[in-house]
Parts: C-alpha cells; structure tokens; sequence
C-alpha cells in the first residue's frame, strides 16, 4: 500500500519576450508582462516532496516559441508558489483542488480584491 497523498502545487511561470518585432499591427501591445499561475496535481509523500516533484514538472514545460511577430517568447518557472495536499482520497467532481485565503485591510471592498489580485 502507497503512503503518497495527492498534493495540489501552484506554480508561477513568467513569459519573456526576445529579440525585435516584425509586421507590428494594431494589436500589437509591449506595455504589460505576462505571468501564468498554473496548479498541477502531484502525488506525493510529503509536501516537501510534492514542492519539489511540482518545481521538476514546471521546469520541464518551459517552453520557448514563435509569436506572430516574430519575437521569441520563452515561458520560464519562477517560483513554487503553494503546496497544498488534498483532504479527499477520492477525485471526483466537485472536489476542491485549491483555495487560498486572501488578507487584506479590513476597510477593503470586495471590488477593491478583484482589482488587486483578479484583474481579467
């Protein structure tokens, strides 16, 4: 019988643009950086190990492409962002795979989150 849990590990990507645009257009936009928060279900014996077998995973999807405009983007792991093992032995719909609490200064309104840490 396995002693490993399911841990779900958050992960923080950045995108790095390279070298000079071609063709630009009107959607072209070079004012804002991108960053991917991704959660991966890992399973593990520990968080510790569920941190480091999520950190191995992230750095292996790294990936670099072409953009439209001929510039390098290049997805690169920044940081472990959260372990967090899962309570349910069962995956099934409706399970929770992630939560986080959110502090905030007791005069903030919810508008206030959604434009601090929700902005899409």
């Amino acid at each position: 019988m396995s002693d490993k849990k399911w841990f779900v590990v958050a992960l923080l990507y950045e995108s790095v643009h390279n070298g000079e645009p071609k063709q630009v257009d009107e959607n072209y936009e070079n004012t804002t950086k991108t960053y991917e928060e991704s959660h991966i279900l890992v399973k593990a014996e520990s968080s510790e190990n569920a941190s480091l077998l999520g950190k191995k995973l992230g750095q292996e999807a790294e990936h670099n492409y072409k953009n439209q405009y001929e510039e390098t983007v290049c997805w690169k792991l920044v940081k472990v962002l959260d372990v967090f093992e899962l309570m349910e032995e069962e995956l099934k719909t409706g399970t929770e795979v992630y939560s986080r609490f959110i502090l905030v200064p007791r005069e903030s309104g919810t508008q206030d989150v959604l434009k601090k840490f929700f902005q899409e």
